[in-house]
């Protein structure tokens, strides 16, 4: 059985809890290894406190579950993303949904969105896999990451 290399992709946002849930669940069924990555858009992530507040809150989440911590910075963040699936033999990216209003924005303008650009630079052997925004979280947030 070929080993299974899962990354879950999170923002600085309380719903990449819920990401990160998922992520250790197939990480357990898959008997692969978990992976949290957070790439940040520019050359830090000291920009906003109140951000990495939480970042700190949910890195140290994916930690007790069991996954891997990347924190990354680039300017490209779907290329850095797609480096980072190679360079460790992911096998299996999850991430979540967009907001409805983002993707209008995006076709009104005719813009491709990260989202999109992270999915069309991945290799075509990766299974991606779209958490959806109403998906149910067993317990709540605050209980999980403290």
């Amino acid at each position: 059985m070929k080993k299974e290399n899962i990354v879950v992709c999170i923002t600085a946002q309380s719903s990449s809890q819920r990401l990160i849930d998922y992520g250790t669940e197939i990480a357990r069924e898959y008997h692969g290894s978990l992976h949290i990555l957070h790439v940040q858009k520019g050359d830090s992530i000291f920009q906003n406190g109140e951000t990495l507040k939480l970042l700190t809150k949910l890195l140290a989440y994916g930690d007790r579950c069991g996954g891997i911590i990347h924190v990354m910075c680039d300017e490209d963040v779907p290329k850095c993303i797609s480096q980072f699936v190679k360079e460790e033999n992911i096998t299996k990216v999850i991430m979540g949904e967009l907001p409805k209003t983002v993707i209008k924005h995006s076709i009104k303008k005719q813009q491709e969105t990260q989202f999109q650009k992270i999915i069309s630079i991945l290799p075509e052997d990766v299974e991606v896999m779209i958490v959806g925004q109403n998906d149910r979280i067993e317990t709540e947030w605050e209980e999980k990451i403290g």
